[in-house]
């Protein structure tokens, strides 16, 4: 891969955050990594597209 193409952009964590705070109650490791993955996956699909 070349670091030129290379972009930082979301990272999702407010997402994560926002997530957890709905669910009102601690989450597993497994879940919240679970979920990151989920909404990673989300923001790689809107990039690609864009």
């Amino acid at each position: 891969m070349d670091a030129r193409n290379v972009r930082i952009g979301e990272t999702g964590l407010e997402q994560l955050i926002q997530w957890l705070r709905q669910t009102g109650k601690p989450q597993s490791l497994e879940a919240l990594t679970e979920r990151y993955v989920a909404i990673l996956r989300e923001l790689v699909q809107v990039e690609e597209v864009s």
